[in-house]
């Protein structure tokens, strides 16, 4: 496993830094146990520029700035459900920077006109709305055939985390998440930085991303936030009232019912007897 070539207290600091004490925290939690952040060498000014040229585009700063300190990043945990069954779940996976490349899969459908409409572009692209948190205002996904969109991740093949470029001469390209299915957008993350925050927020834990999803978590994948990190899901309410899917892959453990999870308010006996008489 490679380091970078600085000394193993500047090395420790940065990626402390970089994961804002992430395993520290995790290594608080019961149960969470072989917290690993893999240590990778920088990528050189000459790898950065070969890649913008082969894409014609620029990376964000942000970005740049990363991947000229680490070449990807690849921090994981596990669970201890019982004393021999201890599961890898935890995962924050950044590729190499040779790894980002073009969406290809139904990249045609994606940007070809629909032969039953007359607009220029398809209209769930054109009606992908979002708030930019920038300005607080609503605004919406324009794509073309000059965009460019760059796949950073996929997502039990439900959906695809996206770096996307509305035009090759942007400075500032944004996260979303595109649903394979329905080619529906979902807006993430203004920037780079702000994506590596929330998967660090929420502790990496299995297909969190698809809590911006019109799908959902899957169960048992909420379970296991309902366990480690309850109060993301109480923060975000409405999430719950999307569809539940059903990912064809067996979970990390068993799947308990998520109403033991959930308490039901308790009427007293006066308002009972108030519904009985009505």
């Amino acid at each position: 496993m490679a380091g970078l070539k600085i000394g193993n207290d500047t090395e420790d600091m940065f990626y402390e830094n970089l994961s804002l004490g992430l395993a520290k925290v995790l290594n608080n939690i019961p149960r969470i146990t072989n917290v690993t952040l893999e240590k990778r060498l920088p990528c050189e000014k000459a790898q950065v520029t070969a890649w913008e040229s082969r894409h014609n585009v620029y990376l964000p700063d942000d970005m740049k700035r990363f991947y000229l300190s680490t070449d990807g990043f690849n921090f994981y945990w596990s669970y201890q459900y019982s004393p021999n069954d201890v599961r890898r779940v935890g995962h924050i996976h950044f590729p190499h920077l040779i790894q980002i490349t073009l969406v290809r899969d139904n990249i045609d459908t994606i940007l070809t006109v629909s032969p039953n409409t007359t607009l220029t572009v398809p209209p769930i692209i054109r009606q992908s709305n979002y708030v930019d948190l920038s300005s607080g205002n609503l605004d919406h996904l324009n794509l073309n055939s000059r965009s460019k969109i760059f796949e950073l991740s996929t997502i039990a093949n439900l959906a695809k985390v996206c770096l996307v470029y509305e035009t090759p001469e942007s400075s500032s390209p944004k996260i979303f998440l595109l649903e394979t299915n329905s080619l529906r957008w979902q807006f993430l993350a203004e920037s780079f930085t702000e994506y590596l925050r929330m998967s660090i927020a929420h502790l990496g834990l299995p297909y969190w991303e698809l809590c911006f999803s019109s799908c959902g978590l899957p169960t048992w994948t909420e379970q296991l936030f309902l366990l480690l990190a309850p109060h993301l899901l109480e923060k975000n309410d409405n999430r719950r009232l999307k569809n539940i899917v059903c990912i064809n892959e067996n979970p990390p453990y068993n799947v308990l019912d998520p109403a033991v999870f959930r308490t039901k308010l308790r009427c007293s006996r006066q308002t009972q007897k108030m519904r009985l008489n009505n």
